[in-house]
Protein backbone atom coordinates (compact mmCIF):
# COMPACT_ATOMS: atom_id res chain seq x y z
CA UNK A 1 0.00 0.00 0.00
CA UNK A 2 2.83 2.39 0.81
CA UNK A 3 4.56 1.68 -2.50
CA UNK A 4 1.27 2.10 -4.37
CA UNK A 5 0.70 5.43 -2.62
CA UNK A 6 4.17 6.70 -3.50
CA UNK A 7 3.80 5.66 -7.14
CA UNK A 8 0.28 7.18 -7.30
CA UNK A 9 1.67 10.48 -5.98
CA UNK A 10 4.39 10.38 -8.63
CA UNK A 11 1.76 9.66 -11.28
CA UNK A 12 -0.29 12.66 -10.18
CA UNK A 13 2.68 15.02 -9.90
CA UNK A 14 4.44 13.92 -13.08
CA UNK A 15 2.16 12.93 -15.95
CA UNK A 16 5.12 11.59 -17.97
CA UNK A 17 5.92 9.10 -15.19
CA UNK A 18 2.38 7.77 -15.44
CA UNK A 19 2.44 7.64 -19.22
CA UNK A 20 5.71 5.71 -19.06
CA UNK A 21 4.99 3.24 -16.27
CA UNK A 22 1.21 2.67 -16.25
CA UNK A 23 1.29 0.55 -19.43
CA UNK A 24 4.06 -1.57 -17.88
CA UNK A 25 2.06 -1.89 -14.67
CA UNK A 26 -1.06 -2.95 -16.56
CA UNK A 27 0.95 -5.43 -18.61
CA UNK A 28 2.39 -6.99 -15.46
CA UNK A 29 -1.05 -7.07 -13.86
CA UNK A 30 -2.57 -8.85 -16.85
CA UNK A 31 -0.24 -11.84 -16.38
CA UNK A 32 -1.88 -14.31 -13.96
CA UNK A 33 -0.15 -14.61 -10.61
CA UNK A 34 0.00 -18.38 -10.94
CA UNK A 35 2.12 -17.92 -14.07
CA UNK A 36 4.39 -15.28 -12.49
CA UNK A 37 4.97 -17.19 -9.24
CA UNK A 38 7.74 -19.47 -10.55
CA UNK A 39 9.62 -16.47 -11.96
CA UNK A 40 9.17 -14.49 -8.75
CA UNK A 41 10.35 -17.50 -6.76
CA UNK A 42 13.40 -17.82 -8.98
CA UNK A 43 14.29 -14.14 -8.52
CA UNK A 44 13.37 -13.61 -4.84
CA UNK A 45 13.62 -17.12 -3.45
CA UNK A 46 11.25 -19.35 -1.54
CA UNK A 47 11.57 -17.55 1.78
CA UNK A 48 9.68 -14.63 3.28
CA UNK A 49 10.87 -12.14 0.65
CA UNK A 50 9.33 -14.17 -2.18
CA UNK A 51 6.04 -14.50 -0.30
CA UNK A 52 6.07 -10.75 0.44
CA UNK A 53 6.66 -9.90 -3.22
CA UNK A 54 3.76 -12.08 -4.34
CA UNK A 55 1.50 -10.59 -1.67
CA UNK A 56 2.68 -7.13 -2.67
CA UNK A 57 1.84 -7.71 -6.31
CA UNK A 58 -1.70 -8.71 -5.36
CA UNK A 59 -2.07 -5.48 -3.37
CA UNK A 60 -0.05 -3.02 -5.44
CA UNK A 61 -1.96 -2.69 -8.70
CA UNK A 62 -5.54 -2.28 -7.44
CA UNK A 63 -4.31 0.13 -4.76
CA UNK A 64 -2.32 2.13 -7.31
CA UNK A 65 -5.33 2.67 -9.56
CA UNK A 66 -7.69 3.54 -6.68
CA UNK A 67 -5.30 5.93 -4.95
CA UNK A 68 -4.33 7.71 -8.19
CA UNK A 69 -8.03 8.16 -8.96
CA UNK A 70 -8.63 9.52 -5.45
CA UNK A 71 -5.73 11.97 -5.71
CA UNK A 72 -7.08 13.24 -9.03
CA UNK A 73 -10.57 13.77 -7.66
CA UNK A 74 -9.54 16.89 -5.75
CA UNK A 75 -11.74 19.92 -6.22
CA UNK A 76 -10.55 22.07 -9.14
CA UNK A 77 -11.75 25.19 -7.29
CA UNK A 78 -9.67 24.39 -4.21
CA UNK A 79 -6.69 23.58 -6.41
CA UNK A 80 -7.06 26.87 -8.31
CA UNK A 81 -7.40 28.80 -5.05
CA UNK A 82 -4.16 27.40 -3.65
CA UNK A 83 -2.35 28.03 -6.93
CA UNK A 84 -3.74 31.61 -7.08
CA UNK A 85 -2.25 32.30 -3.64
CA UNK A 86 1.16 31.11 -4.80
CA UNK A 87 0.94 27.51 -3.65
CA UNK A 88 2.93 24.79 -5.35
CA UNK A 89 1.76 21.45 -6.69
CA UNK A 90 3.10 19.88 -3.48
CA UNK A 91 0.94 22.26 -1.43
CA UNK A 92 -2.10 21.29 -3.50
CA UNK A 93 -1.22 17.66 -2.98
CA UNK A 94 -0.78 18.05 0.77
CA UNK A 95 -3.72 20.37 1.48
CA UNK A 96 -6.33 19.22 -1.06
CA UNK A 97 -5.52 16.00 -2.91
CA UNK A 98 -4.43 13.81 0.01
CA UNK A 99 -7.45 14.62 2.22
CA UNK A 100 -9.74 14.13 -0.78
CA UNK A 101 -8.11 10.78 -1.54
CA UNK A 102 -8.54 9.34 1.96
CA UNK A 103 -11.75 7.44 1.09
CA UNK A 104 -9.95 5.92 -1.91
CA UNK A 105 -6.96 4.98 0.23
CA UNK A 106 -9.19 3.19 2.69
CA UNK A 107 -11.19 1.53 -0.07
CA UNK A 108 -7.86 0.23 -1.35
CA UNK A 109 -6.93 -0.96 2.11
CA UNK A 110 -10.25 -2.79 2.47
CA UNK A 111 -9.57 -4.58 -0.82
CA UNK A 112 -5.89 -5.13 -0.11
CA UNK A 113 -6.09 -6.69 3.34
CA UNK A 114 -7.98 -9.83 2.31
CA UNK A 115 -6.22 -9.90 -1.07
CA UNK A 116 -2.80 -9.88 0.59
CA UNK A 117 -3.79 -12.89 2.68
CA UNK A 118 -4.90 -14.70 -0.47
CA UNK A 119 -1.63 -13.71 -2.16
CA UNK A 120 0.33 -15.13 0.76
CA UNK A 121 -1.67 -18.37 0.59
CA UNK A 122 -0.94 -18.65 -3.13
CA UNK A 123 2.74 -18.01 -2.48
CA UNK A 124 2.83 -20.64 0.24
CA UNK A 125 1.03 -23.09 -2.01
CA UNK A 126 3.09 -22.51 -5.16
CA UNK A 127 6.44 -21.27 -3.92
CA UNK A 128 7.38 -22.25 -0.39
CA UNK A 129 5.56 -25.49 0.37
CA UNK A 130 5.12 -24.20 3.91
CA UNK A 131 2.40 -22.39 5.83
CA UNK A 132 -1.37 -22.59 5.68
CA UNK A 133 -1.49 -22.49 1.87
CA UNK A 134 0.67 -25.59 1.56
CA UNK A 135 -1.11 -27.24 4.49
CA UNK A 136 -4.46 -26.86 2.74
CA UNK A 137 -3.01 -28.54 -0.33
CA UNK A 138 -1.55 -31.42 1.71
CA UNK A 139 -4.81 -31.85 3.62
CA UNK A 140 -6.77 -32.04 0.37
CA UNK A 141 -4.35 -34.64 -0.97
CA UNK A 142 -4.73 -36.68 2.21
CA UNK A 143 -8.54 -36.42 2.20
CA UNK A 144 -8.40 -34.60 5.56
CA UNK A 145 -11.27 -32.25 4.81
CA UNK A 146 -11.78 -31.38 8.46
CA UNK A 147 -8.31 -29.77 8.38
CA UNK A 148 -9.11 -28.02 5.10
CA UNK A 149 -12.23 -26.48 6.58
CA UNK A 150 -10.44 -25.57 9.81
CA UNK A 151 -7.74 -23.77 7.79
CA UNK A 152 -10.38 -22.00 5.72
CA UNK A 153 -12.22 -20.88 8.86
CA UNK A 154 -8.97 -19.51 10.37
CA UNK A 155 -8.02 -17.65 7.17
CA UNK A 156 -11.54 -16.26 6.82
CA UNK A 157 -11.57 -15.17 10.46
CA UNK A 158 -8.22 -13.41 10.13
CA UNK A 159 -9.44 -11.68 6.96
CA UNK A 160 -12.63 -10.51 8.65
CA UNK A 161 -10.77 -9.20 11.70
CA UNK A 162 -8.20 -7.38 9.53
CA UNK A 163 -11.00 -5.91 7.39
CA UNK A 164 -12.79 -4.73 10.54
CA UNK A 165 -9.59 -3.13 11.88
CA UNK A 166 -9.22 -1.21 8.61
CA UNK A 167 -12.85 -0.10 8.97
CA UNK A 168 -12.24 1.20 12.51
CA UNK A 169 -9.09 3.07 11.44
CA UNK A 170 -11.00 4.46 8.45
CA UNK A 171 -13.80 5.73 10.69
CA UNK A 172 -11.35 7.43 13.02
CA UNK A 173 -9.30 9.04 10.24
CA UNK A 174 -12.27 10.16 8.16
CA UNK A 175 -14.02 11.56 11.25
CA UNK A 176 -10.88 13.58 11.99
CA UNK A 177 -10.62 15.00 8.46
CA UNK A 178 -14.30 15.22 7.61
CA UNK A 179 -15.80 18.60 6.87
CA UNK A 180 -19.22 17.45 8.10
CA UNK A 181 -20.33 17.99 11.70
CA UNK A 182 -20.07 14.92 13.93
CA UNK A 183 -23.22 12.84 14.24
CA UNK A 184 -24.63 13.64 10.81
Amino acid sequence: MVAATVVAVLFVLFRTVEQTFMPVAMLLRSVPLVVMTPLITLIFGRELLGVAVIGGIVVFFPALVNIAFGLRSASPQATDLIMAYGGTRMTVLRKVAVPTAMPSVFASARISVPASIIGALIAEWLATGEGIGAEILRAIGGFRYDEVWADIVVVTGVSIVAYAVVGVVESLVLARFSDRPQGS
